[in-house]
Formats: structure tokens, C-alpha cells, sequence
């Protein structure tokens, strides 16, 4: 099982860990990790592992597979279970991810306080990210007004926090949850991330620590993706 470091700490840019599998000769696990695995529209980190004999291996995309996390390497490389190495991540890219994860929060919190819509899909960018709702649909004031209030929200520096809750407790609190029609995983505790006293939701994912971080969100475009599902992309500035 590979501790995941991520969750209770997004701003580990290093730590040391021990090999304790390999296969097929580059998909690496460890016993501990920083590396964000791709998973809820939030890609992979990327970054390098450096051997005890300071030898570097490039890590290319990072997956989970039961409890485990493997990291995954250019090419086989001759390392050995066991073997202790150090972590790195690509921290500007991951910051990147941090902030339009929680601009993910912001926006489809305010999307839902102002027209109940639920999350049908997402996809984080590095300069551009999406959502799509269950709407039938949206019109360029009503996209205006979500941008403004999702500015404001940002621009209050909220702080963000973690804290676990035990699933049957949570599944009681219908506020958790914005995807339509899914649920979490059948874990007995649920990860939870607030964005001060504005939104809740249940999320595995890597956040700033202060909405200020996030800096100013743009939408660029809206598209129509079925009879009641549109979309929106946003930047940020």
C-alpha cells in the first residue's frame, strides 16, 4: 500500500521513499508518495526519482492500481525493490493543477448555489480547464454572472482545509457530492475539502491554501453537449 503524502500536504515538493515493486521493468510503486496518480480530471505529476548513487529517473505519468500508486518511467531502468530514492515533482505544473482545482470548486459551487446544476464531467488543464453540467441551458449574462461571483469568492481569500469523515456519516450530507448521479468510491472514509464557510465537496484531489492563490478566473467559451449537458472552459489570469 503507497501512503499517499499528497492528501494531507498538496505543497510536499520532495520526500524519500523505498521501492517496493516493479513491473514490466518502468512502472514503479512506492512505499510513500508525492506524486498525484491521474484520477477525477485531475492529471498526473510528473518529476523524477534520484537514486541513493544520485542517478535520475524520469517519471512520465503516475496511476493507481488498488492501494498501490506506480510511477512511470521513460524506459526500464535497473533499479531494484528496496532501493531507496527521493521524490521530485514538477512543482510549477502541479501548482498549476492546484490552483484550477480549487477554481473547479469555486466555479461549480456557484454554478449550483445559483441554478442546482450537477457535475456531468471535467477535465483540468494547464491553461485551460472544463466543465460540463446538466443544464439545458445557458446564456452569456448568466455566464457573466458566474464569472463575477466566482471572482468575488476568490478574491475574499478564503482558506481551504482537509478533514476525513467516515462515509455512512457522509453520504448524509447530500452537499458532498456534485457529480450527477455517482458516488465515491466503497472506501470506509471520505476525504473532504472546504473552501471556508462557501463549499464542501468530497474530493481526492490537490488544492491551494488560500482562494488568492487561484488569482482571477476568465470563461472563454461554452459549448452544447446534449439535449440537457453544456459545457464550460475557463482560464486563469
Amino acid at each position: 500500500m503507497t501512503k499517499k503524502l499528497y492528501l494531507d500536504d498538496s505543497y510536499l515538493k520532495e520526500c524519500e521513499a523505498k521501492i517496493t515493486n516493479i513491473t514490466e521493468g518502468k512502472f514503479i510503486s512506492l512505499d510513500q508518495t508525492i506524486f498525484y496518480p491521474q484520477s477525477g480530471g485531475q492529471p498526473s505529476d510528473t518529476g523524477k526519482l534520484v537514486t541513493e548513487n544520485n542517478r535520475e529517473i524520469k517519471i512520465i505519468f503516475a496511476k493507481q492500481s488498488n492501494d498501490d500508486i506506480y510511477h512511470q518511467t521513460e524506459s526500464e531502468n535497473p533499479i531494484a525493490k528496496n532501493e531507496k530514492v527521493k521524490c521530485i515533482i514538477d512543482w510549477e505544473q502541479r501548482n498549476k493543477y492546484m490552483q484550477m482545482h480549487t477554481s473547479a470548486h469555486i466555479l461549480a459551487g456557484v454554478i449550483n448555489k445559483e441554478i442546482g446544476a450537477l457535475i456531468t464531467g471535467n477535465q483540468l488543464g494547464l491553461k485551460e480547464s472544463r466543465m460540463d453540467f446538466n443544464v439545458p441551458e445557458f446564456d452569456k449574462e448568466l455566464l457573466k454572472t458566474f464569472e463575477e461571483k466566482s471572482n468575488a469568492v476568490i478574491e475574499q481569500g478564503l482558506g481551504i482545509s482537509v478533514s476525513y469523515e467516515k462515509r455512512e456519516k457522509a453520504l448524509q450530507r447530500p452537499e458532498l457530492f456534485r457529480l450527477k448521479d455517482v458516488l465515491p468510491k466503497d472506501i470506509p472514509i471520505l476525504r473532504i475539502v472546504s473552501i471556508g464557510d462557501f463549499d464542501v465537496q468530497a474530493d481526492g484531489g490537490t488544492h491551494v491554501a488560500n482562494t488568492k492563490e487561484i488569482g482571477k478566473m476568465k470563461i472563454t467559451n461554452f459549448k452544447n453537449k446534449g439535449a440537457e449537458n453544456r459545457r464550460i472552459y475557463w482560464e486563469l489570469k
